[in-house]
């Protein structure tokens, strides 16, 4: 059982020209994730190919996951399951709305089965007992945790080390990834042979509990533990989904600037903390590394965000 690649067989890599690089004397390139893929977006498509194939090995029919309203993980799965031929079934955090956001209208559209659960039921989400409930719900489903974030999602991850070797980079170099779960920078990490760094920009508040997760993660693959990896917990702007108006500021300006689209809740904030890292008056990166930023997608979640960054925009065009 095999799946097929998109029609480019490995990401862009986009050189980027921006003064606070300059300054710092480093050279950045975006690893293109975000447009690698239609139908299992960025980093999404790696999280899920291996949790496929193994669905289809136990012979599995349908797949089930969990996420929010504004999920790239579920509508990701939903798009993936109508490209594979799979049934899909999201459990999703709240209330059922009379009126589907557009993640769920996509969701819907491709074929996904949506259940609504309480926000109480939800955080259940991974414990042992609600599992087995879920399952005997559901029998016939394949079941990954939220964001793809197991061995099998961890695994697909090690695949995007061959993108940017693809791309000649030469060794060593620094390559920074935004974390929510911390699986993608745990395969990265885990497959890094050439020299490379990682460096993760938690997107959480109080998530130091992510470093024990990467060793988990790593650890669940089965090798030797790796030394490679750190993430920085600075720059999450106040939360998950949380926005500063520096933040916002920062996003408009590099979009316009470098005419790569990015979101606020995931690689905007990964970007706008290395930005930030890079002023500081006795930042870490040594000049002359090559700093490849993985672009993870999410850009369909962006959608959930617009009016909170319009706000930002507002408070910053009349201050109080």
């Amino acid at each position: 059982m095999s799946i097929s690649e998109p029609p480019a067989r490995f990401a862009d890599l986009q050189s980027i020209d921006d003064p606070v690089f300059r300054r710092a004397g480093i050279r950045c390139s975006i690893l293109r994730l975000d447009t690698f893929s239609s139908y299992a977006n960025g980093n999404k498509f790696f999280k899920l190919k291996q949790n496929i194939l193994q669905a289809k090995a136990q012979g599995f029919t349908r797949m089930l996951s969990f996420g929010g309203a504004f999920s790239n993980h579920i509508h990701a799965l939903a798009l993936a399951g109508r490209h594979f031929g799979i049934s899909t079934v999201g459990i999703v955090r709240g209330d059922n709305l009379s009126v589907l956001n557009p993640t769920l209208t996509d969701a819907v559209a491709a074929g996904m089965e949506l259940q609504f659960i309480s926000r109480q039921d939800y955080k259940r989400r991974n414990d042992a007992d609600f599992l087995n409930y879920v399952r005997g719900q559901y029998p016939d489903c394949f079941v990954v945790p939220e964001g793809g974030s197991n061995v099998l999602g961890v695994q697909g991850c090690m695949e995007i080390i061959d993108h940017i070797h693809s791309h000649e980079v030469g060794r060593g170099g620094l390559i920074v990834v935004p974390c929510g779960t911390a699986a993608t920078l745990a395969g990265i990490a885990a497959a890094c042979d050439n020299g490379e760094k990682v460096l993760g920009f938690s997107v959480l508040k109080n998530s130091h509990y992510l470093d024990a997760e990467v060793e988990k993660f790593i650890a669940d693959l089965s090798i030797e533990s790796r030394d490679n990896w750190t993430i920085s917990h600075d720059y999450h702007c106040g939360g998950y989904a949380k926005l500063s108006t520096e933040l916002v500021s920062f996003i408009d300006k590099f979009e316009q600037q470098h005419n790569i689209p990015i979101e606020p809740v995931y690689t905007g904030k990964m970007l706008f903390g290395l930005h930030q890292m890079l002023q500081l008056p006795h930042q870490s990166i040594a000049a002359g590394t090559h700093v490849i930023a993985v672009h993870t997608g999410g850009l369909q979640g962006g959608r959930g965000m617009v009016e909170k960054m319009q706000r930002k925009r507002m408070s910053i065009a009349s201050p109080k």
